[in-house]
């Protein structure tokens, strides 16, 4: 017996080899851990009690702080009453008072990200949480208080005041903001703006966020800095002016502003446009250096967005090198000029098709040869129909030899008998070809250069053998990539 409890003795008293690491070695390792298992190293001893608090990334969410998946089910399932959501909302917000009060002893935070349905009720939680973010020198804040991201997200979700964005926050007395990234959901903007709480602000994202016209333009006025700036779904906005030597903004992305009537953009430094939304007074007074442009228009007036994206655009943007068109319409509706404006410094054209039938007689592939004449790589995104009537469809085609065209990619190709004449029409005309590329899988462009394939194998049709035999019988040799 005594022999047992001297070894019982001799394994209490035997140091974990964790706790022999260097303090820096082992914040290195808590830091790389997601934040929830770093919060649950603090059980393991009273020595580790306070050991996340060297992580840098606080992310703030339903199943880091309640520890519920409830949000990966559907929702008809997930509804629940109005008292148990108010609750749950408390258990959220009092979970995460303690852990930025713990974290007030930690190092450097590089991003706090808070998402959860919260709404003005608790503005001096969520306030207190940006202070004290701001006060460890934050690089990064994304508040996500929409009901989209709640873990008990349903249709009968109960509707509430948004929190009020106080920009004042950003600015610690005494300190100069370091935050070089904000993404704000389903906020308002009502508070007016320190001169130097943005200063250092690089990228802006707004979401559904409550914010007029005049608010926007003196917020822009402080983010002396500011290079990427992103506007979705705010319907406040109703005449934007992007003007000043000021600005440094480089990229511009504005998306399902439905109430937008005008945009108009004097600036040199803007390199892309981003666009989605409806038809709008569009004004290029000054853009120099505006090179690369996406649009996208809502079904109102969408014939006359597409039109004037391939004809207008060459005069108002003849320095454009790379043009990328989501089409939402029947191509054969289109009814374009026969001698169409000319693009001449687009390289690389993007067009995305949908739908995509056998009824398409081509004509808009002729007048993109014609007007592109410097084209350099074409993209193709089909999006044909489950649905293939294959009606039998006499297509005349005028020869026009593309003399500069030497990548050909096209996406969501099944090898219906459209596509195929589609495809034969460019091989015929594209003369210089060098890269071929084509597959079944549809392209999605989800912004800023971001791409998403979706596959559906239940239409497959393409072979090797097809593309093949097409190229032979052309009499071209490229180089084939089938996906």
């Amino acid at each position: 017996m005594g022999i047992k409890r001297l070894k019982t003795a001799e394994l209490m008293v035997r140091r974990d080899p964790l706790m022999e690491l260097p303090d820096g070695v082992l914040s290195k390792i808590i830091s790389l851990l997601p934040l929830r298992e770093a919060i649950r190293t603090s059980i393991l001893s009273k020595s580790w009690k306070s050991i996340w608090t060297c992580h840098s990334h606080l992310k703030f969410d339903s199943l880091n702080v309640l520890g519920s998946r409830a949000h990966l089910r559907p929702s008809t399932t997930t509804c629940i009453s109005k008292s148990s959501r108010r609750e749950e909302r408390r258990k959220f917000v009092h979970r995460v008072d303690e852990l930025m009060n713990q974290r007030r002893k930690g190092f450097k935070m590089n991003s706090l990200t808070v998402h959860f349905h919260l709404g003005k009720e608790f503005s001096s939680h969520i306030d207190d949480w940006i202070s004290c973010a701001v006060m460890k020198e934050v690089e990064s804040i994304d508040l996500n208080l929409s009901k989209f991201c709640s873990h008990r997200n349903c249709a009968c979700s109960t509707k509430h005041e948004h929190y009020k964005f106080d920009c004042g926050l950003l600015a610690a007395p005494g300190r100069k903001s370091n935050l070089k990234f904000l993404k704000l959901d389903s906020c308002i903007f009502s508070v007016p703006l320190s001169s130097n709480c943005l200063n250092s602000l690089i990228k802006l994202e707004l979401w559904r966020v409550s914010i007029s016209d005049d608010m926007l333009k003196k917020l822009l006025s402080n983010c002396l800095h500011l290079e990427t700036l992103s506007l979705h779904c705010c319907q406040d906005l109703v005449n934007l002016n992007f003007d000043g030597s000021s600005l440094r903004l480089k990229f511009l992305k504005i998306q399902d502003c439905l109430r937008l009537n005008e945009l108009e953009i004097s600036s040199e430094k803007v390199r892309r446009l981003e666009y989605s939304g409806p038809v709008v007074i569009f004004s290029f007074k000054h853009v120099p250096n505006l090179v690369e442009a996406y649009l996208c228009f809502t079904p109102k007036n969408r014939l006359s967005g597409i039109t004037y994206a391939l004809t207008r655009l060459a005069s108002e943007l003849p320095q454009l090198e790379k043009l990328n068109l989501f089409s939402i319409l029947s191509m054969n509706v289109l009814k374009l000029p026969d001698n169409g404006p000319a693009f001449t410094n687009v390289k690389e054209l993007v067009l995305s098709i949908y739908p995509f039938h056998d009824e398409d007689r081509l004509s808009w592939i002729a007048y993109i040869l014609r007007t592109f004449p410097l084209l350099q790589k074409l993209q193709l995104n089909l999006f044909s129909p489950s649905f293939i009537k294959q009606h039998e469809i006499e297509r005349l085609l005028p020869d026009c030899p593309h003399e500069h065209l030497n990548e050909l990619e096209i996406n969501g190709f099944y090898g219906e008998k459209h596509e195929i004449e589609l495809l034969k029409y460019l091989l015929e005309n594209s003369v210089a070809l060098k890269a071929l590329t084509v597959s079944p899988c549809r392209k999605v462009f989800r912004g800023f250069n971001n791409w998403v394939c979706e596959k559906d194998s239940s239409l497959y049709m393409l072979t090797r053998k097809t593309v093949s035999d097409l190229l032979h019988k052309v009499k071209l040799n490229v180089k084939l990539t089938l996906l």
